[in-house]
């Protein structure tokens, strides 16, 4: 008989191991973050992105503004998020929504707090200020072990911003830092800003190990599912720059009694502790073979050390 293992590979390792801004626009940041916001979101747009002529330049000016000023509002997300504008019978739908827009942006920009809705609506408009064509990308994301197997439910919105012929996807939300949760309530209950460099300009296979469009005219391969998303394996975001499970590439195992289970990954770091986890909720030793000689050989538990 064969079952499922949801697979949870947990490496622990030394910091918190973000991925470290991008040189290549190490001047651009410099300047970025310097910029003041008076109250006028052209204004703030056009400083941003007046010293650059190319769209990748402007694109990523105002993304790393956001980044850095932006914190996320977890006491909005725990209260459920925004609420949209409510048109009454005989008023104007459109002129509704536009204030709406307007004020929302202002707050989000004044206050410096926003969910992810927030960072996603201020991005694609300030790009539309400064000439570029961005979209919102709403969709699921991943960021527990035991999403593992699920969808999960659409509640997430990231941009994608047209640059060079292309679209360049990015999470300005994910970039700016992370919360902290308490496991007992799954109540959000602070953000820590820290930047992430792995959520600007990532490519398509990286950004779907935590991250599913619900529109299919975002999904940029062939063949890419909802099952095989779920299936996905659950990488700590802070660990995804430095991280890469090569096999097996579902997170889902199916196997039987006596298999025998490889796991190939990649790690640009110093792990403290491999530990490997299943659905019969017992920590299993990882041994590695060391050999005695030419002819012989024997199993260890590895300790990493």
């Amino acid at each position: 008989m064969r079952t499922s293992l949801p697979l949870l590979i947990l490496l622990i390792f030394h910091g918190h191991a973000m991925a470290q801004p991008s040189p290549g626009f190490a001047s651009v940041d410099s300047f970025a973050i310097t910029v003041k916001y008076d109250n006028d979101i052209y204004n703030l747009t056009k400083e941003l992105t007046a010293p650059y002529k190319g769209d990748v330049q402007k694109a990523r000016s105002v993304f790393r503004w956001l980044t850095h000023n932006i914190r996320y509002d977890y006491k909005l997300f725990n209260k459920g998020g925004v609420k949209g504008p409510v048109c009454k019978t005989g008023e104007n739908c459109e002129e509704v929504y536009r204030n709406w827009e307007r004020n929302y942006f202002h707050n989000v920009l004044k206050k410096k707090k926003a969910v992810c809705d927030g960072y996603a609506r201020v991005y694609k408009r300030m790009c539309e200020i400064a000439g570029l064509r961005c979209e919102i990308i709403g969709g699921y994301t991943k960021s527990k072990p035991y999403q593992v197997g699920i969808m999960g439910i659409a509640d997430h919105a990231w941009n994608a911003v047209w640059v060079d012929s292309a679209y360049i996807l990015l999470d300005a939300t994910w970039a700016a830092g992370y919360c902290s949760e308490d496991e007992s309530t799954g109540k959000l209950t602070g953000f820590t800003r820290q930047f992430n460099e792995y959520y600007w300009m990532t490519s398509f296979p990286d950004l779907s190990r935590n991250h599913f469009p619900k529109d299919p005219k975002w999904i940029f391969a062939n063949n890419y599912t909802e099952e095989k998303y779920a299936n996905n394996p659950y990488y700590a975001s802070s660990l995804l720059g430095r991280l890469q499970l090569l096999s097996p590439a579902s997170g889902v195992i199916e196997a039987k009694k006596g298999d025998t289970i490889h796991f190939r990954f990649e790690y640009t770091g110093t792990p403290m502790l491999l530990q490997l986890n299943t659905n019969i909720f017992r920590n299993h030793d990882v041994l590695k073979t060391k050999k005695l000689s030419r002819k012989r050989s024997v199993s260890e538990v590895d300790t990493l050390a």
